[in-house]
């Protein structure tokens, strides 16, 4: 485990939602991050300095955060991406690693996303205008135009307003996920799928419900056509918006194949499980698109079956017991809470890390530590 290092020594800063998961990506690419997220949770305070930031506050309280570390270069991960008018005040200081205020404005338009990936023959899950009529209302939801993580998701009988929403029809089949590395350098292609992941959505073994997001299975494998739809719709997508660097692109894997739902212009949930199937440092990768260098030659190839889930509150809770630190036959816990801290209903506990000899293995492995790691709490 690496040495907490200052502030002062810091080259990076990762700001988001939860920023754990991207520091770590940093960490392992040799880089030292300094972190600005709600939470700051005890494994991140091992490991990195940082600034956990009141919920009432967010998201405008990352910029007082930012303000009291040096100008260093911003990645951003879940959250941020919402607010492009609040990442143009952070390029006024800083060097943005990612997609910045311009695209992000343009990437969040769902009929925008709708349309060039039509365009050019894939399929995509039908959309209306919030408020429109929708024949067989049952299978329509209502949407958040900006969001993350499923939250706000809801059937479109049940929504009370359509102010910043749209209705998007509901596709029977795998919800998964792609992630892609894009770069403005183009010599023969401008987007490179590092690889694709099942999603784990509103499990209750989780303590989750709806459309809430809890984790990612991978490697997904896609056969050949599917491969070349999700590989064309990233190619569309990073052309139409000019995106740069790592983002997401997710859909449903239906038994017609994939039909794509939502385009995520940043670091995604899926990265660490990706790097973990493939033993693939994403951010040197991430942070020399983002300054216009070419992509990898080709995609990594997966060596392992790896799963992340995350573990909800029930009920009023505090953590009562430190978890055991380390790995513990291909499982570990992350986005740890300190002793002490009460957690709401509906709001993550931790995250299960697994690395199995397949997708069914690792699940099984998320579902008895879920329990286990459950039982740390009162």
């Amino acid at each position: 485990m690496a040495t907490l290092y200052n502030v002062e020594e810091a080259d990076v800063i990762c700001a988001g939602a939860s920023a754990r998961s991207l520091a770590f990506s940093c960490l392992r690419a040799g880089l030292r991050p300094v972190t600005c997220d709600l939470f700051y949770d005890s494994d991140l305070a091992a490991r990195c300095p940082g600034t956990r930031i009141a919920a009432d506050t967010w998201p405008e309280g990352i910029l007082g955060a930012l303000e009291q570390l040096p100008p260093l270069p911003v990645i951003y991960s879940g959250g941020l991406e919402n607010h492009p008018n609040l990442i143009s005040r952070i390029e006024n200081r800083h060097e943005i690693l990612g997609n910045g205020s311009a695209v992000l404005a343009r990437a969040s338009d769902p009929f925008a996303l709708n349309g060039c990936l039509a365009r050019v023959g894939l399929t995509v899950a039908e959309i209306r205008q919030a408020g429109e009529e929708t024949p067989g209302e049952s299978n329509w939801l209502s949407k958040p135009i900006r969001s993350g993580g499923g939250i706000g998701i809801e059937t479109a009988s049940k929504a009370t307003t359509s102010e910043g929403r749209y209705l998007q029809r509901f596709v029977d089949g795998v919800p998964a996920s792609a992630l892609f590395i894009a770069s403005e350098n183009k010599p023969s292609k401008r987007s490179l799928l590092l690889g694709a992941t099942e999603q784990l959505i509103g499990e209750s073994w989780l303590g989750a419900a709806g459309f809430t997001y809890c984790g990612n299975l991978g490697p997904l494998e896609l056969g050949d056509e599917a491969l070349r739809q999700v590989v064309l719709a990233g190619e569309t997508v990073t052309g139409e918006f000019s995106l740069r660097g790592l983002f997401g692109l997710d859909f449903i894997l239906s038994p017609n194949g994939p039909v794509f739902i939502e385009l995520n212009p940043r670091y995604t949930g899926s990265v660490e499980v990706i790097e973990r199937c493939c033993e693939f440092e994403t951010i040197p990768q991430h942070v020399s698109a983002c300054r216009g260098d070419a992509l990898p030659a080709s995609s990594p190839r997966a060596s392992q079956v790896c799963a992340k889930a995350i573990l909800f509150a029930e009920a009023p809770v505090e953590l009562t017991t430190a978890p055991q630190a380390g790995e513990n036959g291909g499982l570990s816990l992350a986005d740890i809470p300190s002793v002490g801290e009460k957690i709401a209903p509906g709001s993550p506990l931790l995250t299960i890390l697994a690395v199995g000899e397949g997708l069914a293995n690792c699940e099984t492995g998320l579902v008895r530590l879920a329990r286990e790691a459950r039982s740390l709490f009162e």
